[in-house]
């Protein structure tokens, strides 16, 4: 993949997401990758944007904060549960 993009005249984050990675929702990893370019909106044509390779370990359709659980883990919060408050 290129490591940078040129814009076209009207593009917006997620329209280049799209492009560059396949899905919008990546626009904040591109982001975060083009800080100086953060105050724009809807790009004019010829400016250059960083556009590195995704992470390979995360090809999950869950947001990053849902993939550290693992289903099936065993521990329920609730198992030892008796409804009374612990004293503090």
């Amino acid at each position: 993949m290129a490591e940078t993009y040129v814009t076209m005249q009207g593009e917006t984050w997620d329209q280049i997401a799209y492009k560059i990675y396949g899905r919008e929702k990546h626009a904040d990893f591109l982001m975060s990758h083009n800080y100086p370019l953060l105050d724009i909106l809807v790009f004019p044509a010829g400016m250059i944007m960083n556009t590195p390779d995704l992470p390979k370990h995360n090809n999950s359709e869950l947001p990053s904060w849902r993939n550290r659980v693992k289903s099936g883990a065993g521990l329920d919060p609730y198992d030892n549960y008796n409804g009374r408050r612990r004293a503090t």
